[in-house]
């Protein structure tokens, strides 16, 4: 059980970050909903309040700001006074070929998906060393674990977090703090409408499944697990789409 614990999530008011804030508080946790859509993170926080009666407070940031990032941390100290779990799970995808591909939109991709991660890590960290306890999930991608066509930004920065979390998780083992990322193969999200009509889905999974992965990862009993990367593909395959170009 999370009896107690106080865990942020990101991205957390549709698809995977909404049903992992749902899981979460089934199991006790009060909930910080970080999104950039106050409705959304809204919703999720009536839906904890009317299933299990338990306190979660809705947190409007932009996390690729890193100013924006250290107000949010600042609201969810003031409300719940800690951060025990924080789930980076709030993610962009582009699919364009390099040549179509601007700076901006390349520097877009990674500070959601590389720079959002680094901002909050950082900041709940020094805490949780103090308090030697703490868990951390970052959401990469089967991509991350593979190369493509067409998503150079993002397979780049799924590699990274795979490589971040491994890193850090080797840093904060002395200090009782786990962290881990989870790469989900294909999942029926918004995100994943960018891939277009008549995709064959028969195979991907749901958001719930991908929170059942994160959610364990989080609980007491997996503390064997860390500075690892899980992939929770099931027997969906990466899809390959090229996207059509103008």
């Amino acid at each position: 059980m999370l009896t107690g614990k106080v865990a942020f999530v990101t991205g957390g008011g549709r698809g995977i970050g909404r049903e992992t804030c749902l899981l979460l508080a089934s199991y006790g946790a009060n909930v910080a909903v970080c999104a950039r859509s106050e409705e959304e993170c809204n919703e999720v926080v009536q839906a904890i309040d009317h299933q299990y009666g338990l306190e979660a407070i809705a947190v409007i940031c932009d996390v690729g700001d890193e100013a924006a990032v250290d107000q949010a941390i600042a609201q969810v100290k003031q409300r719940f006074g800690k951060i025990d779990i924080l789930i980076n799970n709030a993610g962009v995808m582009s699919m364009k070929p390099i040549t179509e591909l601007s700076v901006e939109e390349w520097k877009w991709v990674h500070d959601i998906n590389v720079h959002a991660p680094f901002y909050l890590s950082k900041a709940v960290v020094p805490e949780m060393i103090e308090r030697r306890d703490g868990v951390i999930i970052n959401i990469s991608s089967i991509w991350g674990t593979k190369g493509g066509p067409n998503r150079s930004a993002y397979i780049s920065s799924k590699h990274a977090i795979i490589g971040f979390s491994k890193a850090l998780g080797e840093e904060l083992k002395p200090y009782g703090v786990r962290v881990n990322a989870v790469c989900p193969g294909p999942v029926d999200t918004q995100m994943m409408a960018v891939l277009g009509a008549g995709v064959n889905k028969s195979s991907w999974l749901q958001p719930v499944d991908i929170a059942h992965v994160i959610v364990d990862l989080c609980l007491p009993k997996m503390k064997a697990v860390t500075a690892s990367s899980i992939e929770a593909f099931g027997y969906g395959q990466p899809v390959a789409v090229t996207p059509q170009t103008n």
